[in-house]
């Protein structure tokens, strides 16, 4: 093709017609531009197509971890919820003189198992989104974990530095349940007592203990309210992924 174009030139060059040469280059140059553009457009259309499918897989990931963190999450509500119901026993137990009959004294020193995968496998994932909109549900979602990470933090704290050593100074801790039961294993809970119950229920009576008993009910509506938030957010976002995969 160049071989032809040099062909032509050199036959209007000797012919002497410098006016269709003119036209005749002009031409050329048009034709030079014109492929340019025309290979720039199918590049970028390649890079687009490329952009494109690199995000569809970022939001596949993405989803994955949501769903995840969700069956976490609803599990972490379950045991929120027989915490609760521990506390309020207590309380009724303790404060109100009601006699009730506590099922699982352990769950007084239980923490939930929290480990989200969603934004923690990839921080910056927002940013790697192009659909403006998915992008801001995506930042909300950030900054609802952010405020149920420092939530789980002070209830961690509270079981870990103050409840749970009130307990073993309260000598409450009954070693034959644990050492004579470990060997069952404790994945997914523990399911032997080792927490005494009639001790437990001595504790309910003491003021030092019910002030303790307060904090702990606190922070435990607080990270289960937090939880039901990054939940219906987490359910929001699914949605819109979903969409925006299918388009």
């Amino acid at each position: 093709m160049i071989s032809i174009f040099r062909k032509i030139r050199q036959k209007l060059l000797q012919q002497n017609r410098i006016t269709q040469f003119l036209t005749y280059a002009v031409g050329e140059i048009l034709l030079v531009v014109i492929g340019i553009l025309i290979a720039l457009q199918i590049n970028n259309a390649n890079e687009a197509h490329k952009a494109r499918q690199s995000e569809r897989a970022v939001l596949k990931n993405l989803i994955q971890d949501l769903r995840a963190d969700s069956l976490s999450f609803s599990n972490n509500l379950d045991t929120l919820a027989k915490i609760n119901n521990l506390h309020q026993a207590l309380y009724e137990i303790g404060v109100k003189g009601m006699d009730l009959e506590i099922e699982n004294p352990n769950m007084i020193r239980n923490l939930i198992y929290y480990n989200p995968l969603a934004i923690a496998n990839d921080p910056f994932v927002a940013d790697k989104i192009s659909n403006e909109s998915l992008r801001k549900e995506i930042n909300t979602y950030t900054r609802y974990l952010k405020d149920l990470d420092d939530t789980y933090l002070e209830f961690a704290e509270l079981l870990e530095k103050r409840v749970r050593v009130y307990l073993a100074d309260k000598k409450v801790h009954q070693l034959s349940g644990w050492f004579e039961n470990k060997e069952k294993g404790v994945k997914g809970g523990i399911h032997f007592a080792f927490v005494d119950k009639a001790s437990l229920i001595i504790l309910s009576k003491s003021p030092e203990f019910q002030q303790l008993l307060l904090e702990a009910s606190i922070k435990t509506k607080n990270t289960e309210s937090n939880i039901e938030t990054v939940m219906t957010q987490n359910q929001k976002l699914k949605e819109l992924i979903i969409k925006e995969l299918s388009k």
